[in-house]
């Protein structure tokens, strides 16, 4: 029998199964939990993750942390077709994999996801980040579809070293970037997608040390505040069909600063319109070969 989603159910033991509810104050999953239904970790209560856990997620379901999740030692969630993580609360997850979600996470204004070593992978549908989202030593293959989407102009992106991979320069975009306060990018390599950055809105910017190849489009700025700062350093984009485009004249983007970067050997290197991109100390040569 499958319980109701409107039903919340407040004892759970180790071995059984998690049906639409609350999770209960201070519990410790392990891979005899299954998920079923749409589990909530409410307000105040924190659900820690027993080392080297697998757990399987039944379709349809959705995991929704108001509260705190840790899993300090190696999580797995498993599963076809489901929901993904909604995080309002707090998520803490270190050498995490995911699989088989419709959106693999959904960052709210209030939430903050740190992945300390995950892999994303089989993604159905587009990430969203509006809160904070901080990642290293990440492995996101978005497939198809997109990657990480932010429109509310309050969420912050920080990722190091980390790949980011889709199916081809005919997927989606990898970040689609409408409204965002802030994102930092270092030490990591982006394939595989129509545009790895497509932004019409962000506040303040750092890409470092990155390798953005093999992509329709290595980076395309549409738009961008006139306040915070917009920087691009150290960084090489090259084997795209678009190097560095940045829309045109009336996109009205700020000050966009590039230094020490190579940014050659794609079709067409650059498009620029608004005279607000300074370009120094290019590289001649590139340095991943």
């Amino acid at each position: 029998m499958r319980f109701p989603k409107s039903l919340a159910i407040c004892f759970l033991l180790l071995t059984s199964s998690i049906t639409p509810a609350h999770a209960a104050t201070s519990i410790i999953w392990d891979s005899a939990t299954k998920i079923d239904g749409v589990v909530t970790i409410a307000a105040g209560e924190v659900v820690t993750v027993a080392a080297k856990t697998t757990i399987n997620v039944a379709e349809g379901s959705k995991i929704v942390v108001a509260g705190t999740l840790i899993a300090p030692s190696g999580l797995v969630f498993s599963g076809k077709n489901w929901e993904g993580l909604e995080i309002t609360g707090l998520a803490q997850l270190t050498d995490f994999k995911m699989s088989g979600a419709q959106t693999s996470f959904l960052v709210t204004p209030t939430g903050r996801l740190e992945l300390r070593g995950a892999q994303i992978s089989g993604v159905r549908g587009t990430s969203i980040v509006e809160g904070v989202l901080v990642a290293n030593n990440l492995k996101y293959d978005k497939g198809d579809g997109a990657g990480i989407q932010s429109s509310g102009g309050k969420g912050v992106i920080s990722i190091d070293q980390s790949i980011l991979t889709g199916s081809g320069r005919s997927s989606g975009d990898f970040f689609s970037l409408s409204g965002l306060k802030s994102i930092s990018l270092t030490n990591s390599k982006m394939s595989g997608a129509h545009c790895a950055f497509h932004v019409t809105g962000v506040e303040s910017m750092i890409l470092k040390n990155n390798y953005i190849f093999d992509n329709a489009y290595g980076f395309m700025m549409y738009g961008s505040s006139k306040l915070g700062s917009r920087k691009i350093s150290q960084t090489t984009i090259t084997k795209n069909n678009f190097g560095f485009d940045e829309g045109s004249a009336s996109t009205r983007n700020g000050p966009i600063t590039i230094t020490e970067s190579f940014i050659k050997g794609n079709e067409k290197n650059f498009g620029l319109f608004t005279g607000k991109v300074k370009i120094s100390n290019p590289l001649l040569k590139n340095p991943r070969r």
